[in-house]
Parts: C-alpha cells; sequence; structure tokens
C-alpha cells in the first residue's frame, strides 16, 4: 500500500490481489450478501485505489481499507432503508438458499458419481473415510498415526479411482 501511496503503479495488483478479498468478505458479514454486498465492496475498493495517496504510510493498510469498506456499507443500508420498494405479500419469496433446477441436477449427478467411485473402493477405505467425515466415529484400537496413514492412502486410493473412470 505504501509503494501505491507514493505513486508505483505496479503495486496495483498485489494491492488489489491482497485487499479484494478481505473487502469482499467484509461487505457480505455487513449486508448479508447479495448485490448491494458486492456493489459495497467495488465502490470501497474504488475509493481505496482512488485516495490511495491519502494512506498514512505508519498505519494499517487493511485497517484503513476496512474503515472505507465501512462507510460503504453504511451507505449501503441507508439506500436499502430509503428504498420505497416495499416486498410484496402476494409473491412467495424464493429463498437464496434454494439451488435452480440446473444446480439440483449437477448436484445429483456430483452425488451419483461420488457413490460410483467410493463403491469401487475397499470395504475398510470406505470405513476410514467415513470415519474421517464423521470425526466421533472414530475407532480407539486404532492411534492417530495410524489413522491418519489410513486416511492419506484412502484418499490417495479415492484420487486414483476418481481419475481412472472421470479422467480428472
Amino acid at each position: 500500500m505504501r509503494r501505491l501511496a507514493d505513486g508505483d503503479r505496479a503495486a496495483f495488483e498485489p494491492v488489489y490481489a491482497a485487499l479484494w478479498p478481505a473487502i469482499g468478505a467484509f461487505c457480505r458479514r455487513m449486508l448479508g450478501g447479495g448485490a448491494d454486498a458486492e456493489d459495497a465492496a467495488q465502490q470501497a475498493l474504488l475509493k481505496v485505489f482512488d485516495r490511495a495517496c491519502s494512506f498514512d504510510p505508519d498505519g494499517d493498510a487493511l485497517t484503513w481499507a476496512l474503515t472505507i469498506a465501512t462507510w460503504e456499507c453504511r451507505t449501503a443500508r441507508r439506500r436499502r432503508s430509503r428504498s420505497r420498494e416495499a416486498p410484496d405479500e402476494h409473491v412467495p419469496s424464493i429463498a437464496a438458499d434454494v439451488p435452480t433446477p440446473e444446480e439440483a441436477v449437477i448436484a445429483r449427478d456430483l452425488d451419483d458419481a461420488a457413490r460410483e467411485v467410493l463403491g469401487t473402493l475397499a470395504e475398510a477405505d470406505r470405513e476410514t473415510l467415513r470415519a474421517t467425515l464423521l470425526e466421533g466415529d472414530r475407532d480407539p484400537s486404532v492411534s492417530s498415526a495410524a489413522l491418519r496413514k489410513r486416511r492419506e492412502r484412502a484418499f490417495a486410493r479415492l484420487r486414483e479411482a476418481w481419475r481412472r473412470i472421470y479422467g480428472t
């Protein structure tokens, strides 16, 4: 950020790569995701680059950038609260976590593919992977080191089976 504040244009990419994920995640948490969060994050990043020359080199760049993002989130909230659009009570709302038909088909196909690949593994490998996913289901007679090694080998065989069947 110091280099960018001094006018070094080569610093743009590293600053962008460092700040965009943090600002995006911050705005999504502040605004609950959606288009408002994306817009606020973009506006914040534009202001960060526009005001880079006013950055205090003794300060923390992330704190400075997140302060700008906070103001953008507050602006988005005010804009949202002033909106004259009221939700229509007669139109059913669409839940954000309900998958589209395409997403449902993709998820089902992926689930079927995973089951097919898991079916090619030995029972011991399937048991190890199941115990890994359901961490409380661990066999107490197996040491942690042995379980780690079994898990490593089971995942290697799972990857190999996937590549053998699906090629990637």
